[in-house]
């Protein structure tokens, strides 16, 4: 008893040690150490797969060239904004699925896909009988999808996409026994590109849900058509993480076409993964919400955000900013729903206004700012997106795409309940595991 005593207060010494330097924030710290210390087998394992830091890479020095949103941005990504450009908004599946459709039938020589989620149903199947046409007629197509998000392709339909000479990567495979903490990272990017002239990029995957809707009803979500010098950074994010999976190297000029757009419209785009960029979203989706002026408007299917943005929510209704959460009435994880309800009571005493959304499943990812700026990707409003999986999101400056939104945004309202503390009373066994759970918020 006393060699297993003294074992475990070595092992317990040791995590302090351990979760102190590798944790610079005192409550990451401080919650690890308490885990591997009441449970020091089932905590260690846990923390190896969920909360193992990666060492910090070095930061890029922004140059002088556009405002401080557009360097920050370069700091961690490289880009910049890019003017020339044209971009329609899709709304829901259906617009998104009948716009990218039609830029796969047109497309002549290349078609690159990367999704979270490729579904081996109704849409899964339309969609990957046109990239077998198109394979078949000469024109290259390859294709990233998640192993995990992507679980149910069933390997069927990849013979018959790699007997028509579709090239296709798997991210990340979860292979037990040699289960590795960065298997629970994963690429939630939706990005598709045909002839390096047209892209696409929003919270859509390939699935007929979005079409169908499921138990939850029909799928609320946003998506971009884009044409112009921004198909450049996309284009050049594909090749670096078919890369990544592949370990081939392309030259992205090989991959990218010139266009004939004149029309001025900013567009740049952010993403995340290890390296400088792993905060690069959450910290221009913070430097947006400070630098709004009159209202912040945010559509998220899960509200578990880190510190950095519920302190920017904080400051800005202090500020005397209109703060606006759509997110909906249910998800479709109700755990994220039970920890997302601890963070009413933080909006709600910040001011901000809460709505619930009750005409089906709102999962689109939008961040709008006063009449001047907003963002449309797949990034969500919690840990998960913000600190650990692979994401990518457009901002976008244009006043007249940006009063569109907001008119959508408005629209949108008709169908939600304001949340206030009138009708918000949660029972008291569901706010103490919604707090007591909110610890796992970064693992969700």
């Amino acid at each position: 008893m006393l060699t297993l005593l003294a074992i475990h207060l070595l092992w317990s010494l040791c995590a302090l040690v351990w979760t102190t330097r590798r944790h610079r924030i005192p409550a990451s710290a401080a919650t690890w150490a308490a885990v591997i210390l009441l449970l020091p087998v089932v905590g260690t394992l846990i923390y190896l797969a969920f909360g193992l830091p990666q060492r910090p890479h070095a930061v890029r020095r922004p140059g002088s060239r556009g405002d401080a949103l557009s360097r920050l941005i370069h700091s961690g990504c490289g880009t910049r904004p890019t003017l020339r450009n044209r971009v329609k908004v899709l709304h829901n599946g259906n617009n998104a699925f009948s716009a990218l459709i039609a830029a796969l039938q047109r497309a002549t020589r290349t078609i690159h896909m990367e999704y979270y989620i490729f579904r081996d149903d109704r849409v899964g199947r339309t969609i990957a009988d046109i990239l077998i046409r198109k394979a078949r007629a000469g024109v290259e197509v390859r294709v990233i999808y998640d192993a995990v998000g992507s679980c149910g392709l069933k390997r069927k339909l990849l013979h018959r996409m790699h007997a028509a000479g579709i090239r296709t990567a798997a991210y990340a495979p979860v292979r037990f026994p040699w289960f590795r903490p960065c298997s629970t990272r994963r690429n939630h990017r939706k990005i598709a590109i045909t002839d390096g002239r047209t892209a696409f990029l929003g919270g859509i995957n390939i699935a007929k849900y979005y079409l169908d809707g499921d138990h939850s009803g029909k799928w609320r979500d946003e998506h971009l058509r884009m044409e112009g010098d921004v198909v450049a950074d996309l284009q050049c994010l594909f090749l670096a993480d078919w890369t990544a999976a592949t370990g081939e190297l392309t030259d992205p000029a090989s991959c990218i076409a010139r266009h004939d757009i004149d029309e001025q419209l900013s567009l740049q785009v952010v993403w995340s993964e290890e390296g400088p960029s792993r905060t690069a979203i959450a910290e221009a989706f913070a430097a947006l919400i400070v630098r709004a002026r009159r209202r912040v408007r945010i559509c998220s299917p899960y509200f578990l955000p880190p510190t950095l943005l519920l302190d920017a929510l904080r400051l800005a209704v202090k500020s005397g900013v209109k703060v606006e959460v759509m997110v909906p009435a249910a998800s479709d994880s109700r755990l994220t729903d039970l920890v997302s309800d601890s963070y009413v009571e933080d909006l709600l005493d910040a001011g901000a206004d809460l709505y619930r959304y009750e005409a089906g499943f709102l999962h689109a990812k939008v961040l709008l700012i006063d009449d001047q700026a907003a963002s449309v990707g797949t990034a969500n409003m919690d840990y998960r997106s913000l600190t650990a999986n692979l994401e990518v999101t457009v901002i976008l400056r244009d006043r007249e795409t940006v009063r569109r939104m907001a008119a959508t945004f408005d629209r949108d309202l008709a169908a939600c309940a304001r949340i206030d503390r009138r009708n918000w009373h949660p029972s008291l066994l569901r706010r103490t595991a919604g707090d007591l759970l909110r610890l796992a918020a970064p693992m969700l």
